[in-house]
């Protein structure tokens, strides 16, 4: 019996720190915010974003059409001509942006999913 103790003890410090090991390396969550940016009189605005990664048109909530009409540069999105969007602000993917999303086609918005407020 004595013998089985350490046995048992052993087998559970192994099982723990695996188990320890496979949590801590796992991948870590990229983090996305979302921004609503508007055009007023289609006048050109520029909207803070938190960060330089990746910006992407999630939602178009005006009626007038977004595409040509927004863009990104360092910490800012720009929307002009009554454009009123909400963007995904996140960590840059495969070391590109995608900007009016012509990198990643499956990601393009839906200008029929508007709605709005």
């Amino acid at each position: 019996m004595l013998i089985r103790f350490p046995i048992v003890a052993a087998t559970f410090m192994v099982a723990s720190v695996s188990l320890a090991t496979l949590l801590g390396v796992a991948a870590p969550a990229s983090a996305q915010e979302i921004i609503t940016c508007s055009s007023s009189n289609n006048q050109r605005n520029t909207c803070s974003i938190p960060s330089r990664g990746r910006v992407r048109l999630v939602r178009q909530l005006s009626n007038a059409t977004c595409r040509g009409n927004w863009g990104y540069r360092n910490n800012r999105v720009w929307v002009r001509n009554g454009c009123r969007a909400e963007f995904s602000v996140g960590d840059r993917r495969n070391g590109r942006y995608d900007r009016n999303d012509r990198n990643d086609r499956n990601d393009r918005y839906d200008r029929n999913d508007r709605y709005d407020r």
